[in-house]
C-alpha cells in the first residue's frame, strides 16, 4: 500500500474546494490554441475528476497514477459518469504507455510530489508519449501556498477521517498524515508522511527545454503557477 492509497477514500473531500471546470476554462482562455479534442493524458489522475471533465469536453482520456486505490475510485467515478475509463498504474518517473497524446495534463500539485530526480525522469519520458507539436499542461504550488498548506486540517466522512499537519522548510513541505478508516464497528489508524517540493519557475522552464518541450505560457491561478509547453519532438 502506498502513502497515496491511505488518502484515496477521503481525497475528494480533501480537494472539494478545487473547481476543475474553472481551472480548465482559465487554461483555454490563456491558451486558445490548445486542441479542444483528441487524445488526452492525465498524469497523476487521482480519483479521476479531471478525466471526467475532459471527457465531457470531447477528449478521449487515459489516466496514470501510482496508487491502486486512487485508480479504483477513479474507475468507479468515470464509469458512473458514463465514460469508459482507461487507467494505468505506474509511477510517473517510469511512465511507459502505448502511443502518444495530443495534450498531457499533470494537475493539482502532482509535480510538487516528485523530487528533483523523479521530475527530471518524468519530463524526460513524457516527451516520448506526447505527439510532435503536442502540449503539456501542469501546475505547481507557489511558495506562499505551500506555507499556507502547512496549517493543520481535519477532513472526514462517514467511513474515514484524515488529520493533516504540515511543516514547511528549505523549499519542502512535509505533510504528516493520520487516517482513521472504518471497518465495521472498528477504526484502523494509518500514519504516513508525504513530502512536496517547491520548484522555481526558471528551473522548471530549463527542465522543460532539456526535455524537448518549449515553454509557452506561465501564469498564476489561485496560489499555483500553471505551465503550458509544446513538444519539440519530430516524427523522425
Amino acid at each position: 500500500m502506498t502513502d497515496y492509497d491511505l488518502i484515496a477514500s477521503i481525497y475528494d473531500e480533501f480537494t472539494d474546494g478545487f473547481d476543475y471546470s474553472e481551472y480548465l476554462d482559465r487554461i483555454f482562455q490563456k491558451a486558445p490554441y490548445l486542441p479542444k479534442s483528441g487524445l488526452a493524458l492525465d498524469c497523476g489522475c487521482g480519483t479521476g475528476t479531471l478525466i471526467c471533465e475532459l471527457e465531457k469536453r470531447g477528449y478521449s482520456c487515459t489516466g496514470v497514477d501510482i496508487s491502486p486505490e486512487m485508480l479504483k475510485n477513479a474507475s468507479e467515478k468515470i464509469d458512473n459518469a458514463g465514460f469508459e475509463p482507461h487507467l494505468v498504474c505506474q509511477p510517473l518517473e517510469k511512465i511507459d504507455l502505448y502511443g502518444a497524446y495530443d495534450i498531457c495534463f499533470c494537475t493539482l500539485d502532482t509535480v510538487n510530489h516528485l523530487n528533483g530526480r523523479q521530475l527530471k525522469k518524468f519530463f524526460g519520458r513524457l516527451k516520448y508519449f506526447t505527439e510532435p507539436k503536442g502540449y503539456f499542461v501542469f501546475d505547481v504550488k507557489t511558495k506562499a501556498l505551500m506555507k499556507k498548506a502547512a496549517m493543520p486540517r481535519i477532513t472526514d466522512n462517514e467511513d474515514s477521517m484524515l488529520i493533516l499537519d504540515g511543516f514547511y522548510s528549505d523549499s519542502r513541505l512535509k505533510n504528516y498524515i493520520t487516517v482513521f478508516s472504518k471497518d465495521g464497528e472498528k477504526y484502523t489508524r494509518y500514519d504516513s508522511v508525504i513530502t512536496e517540493n517547491h520548484y522555481e519557475r526558471g528551473n522548471l522552464k530549463n527542465l522543460l527545454k532539456d526535455s524537448w518541450f518549449e515553454p509557452l505560457e506561465v501564469f498564476a491561478f489561485k496560489g499555483r503557477d500553471i505551465f503550458i509547453a509544446q513538444s519539440k519532438r519530430n516524427y523522425a
